[in-house]
Parts: structure tokens; sequence; C-alpha cells
């Protein structure tokens, strides 16, 4: 059965990790994501987020894409349309059957599309407040 298009007024949650969160204090709450955040992973597989349509059906928020998180790791939100200005694909990609389960794998997806251009991966960190930092 094929998922349902991911819609561009949706947004995709993506966890930061400690590292690529930086200070900045032209944002508000003067910290945001690095462009590094928001490369494909080191194993060449796509780049993963959370849909916040389907977070939200589960009952569940942005602050749970972070759920069993160490301190200092973050989610940035990012507007699927920014993701398609950048020529970049949503696509779903729900997570089942895994060993230990996330609350929000059933909201996965992946982001297909060419991110090694710095300026791309900066425009995408721009479009990408922070919206949750785990204390």
């Amino acid at each position: 059965m094929a998922e349902d298009p991911v819609l561009p007024t949706d947004t995709a949650f993506r966890r930061i990790r400690p590292v690529h969160v930086v200070r900045d204090p032209k944002v508000p709450g003067g910290r945001r994501a690095s462009g590094a955040a928001f490369t494909d992973d080191s194993d060449g597989s796509s780049m993963s987020v959370y849909l916040e349509s389907i977070v939200l059906g589960l009952g569940l928020s942005g602050v749970d894409v972070v759920y069993g998180k160490p301190s200092s790791w973050a989610v940035a939100a990012i507007p699927v349309q920014a993701l398609l200005d950048e020529e970049q694909s949503v696509v779903p990609d729900p997570i089942t059957g895994a060993a230990d389960p996330h609350p929000c794998d059933p909201a996965h997806a992946v982001v297909d599309g060419d991110k090694k251009e710095k300026r791309r991966r900066d425009r995408i960190a721009r479009a990408a407040p922070l919206v949750h930092i785990v204390p």
C-alpha cells in the first residue's frame, strides 16, 4: 500500500545532536541548529525526520521526538515547503517492528535529495527554528 504524499503545509521535526546546536544572538532564544545538522546519515541513508501531522495524530508533540535522548539534544521544525524549495523530497518511512520502538516511529520519514552544497544546508537550517532542547 502506497503512503499518502507529504503535504507542503506539513512540518518535519529533525532531531539535532548537541554538537550541532550553536549560539546565535540573531535568533529567538539565542540558539539554532547548524547547517551540518541537515546532512544525510554517515552510512549514506537519507536524512531522517518525523512528520508533525502524524506526531500530533498520535497524541504526541515535537518534544516526544527526542524521547529517551540525553541532555542538550534538540528538535528543529522544518517546513516541508522549505525542503521542497531546496529540491528535496519528503517520503513517509514509518518504522515498524523495531526491537526498541520509539513512540514517534509511525511518523518517521526520509528527506531525499542532494545536501552536499553548504549553502543548501544553511538555507534549510535558517528555515528550521529549534522548538525544544532537552534540559
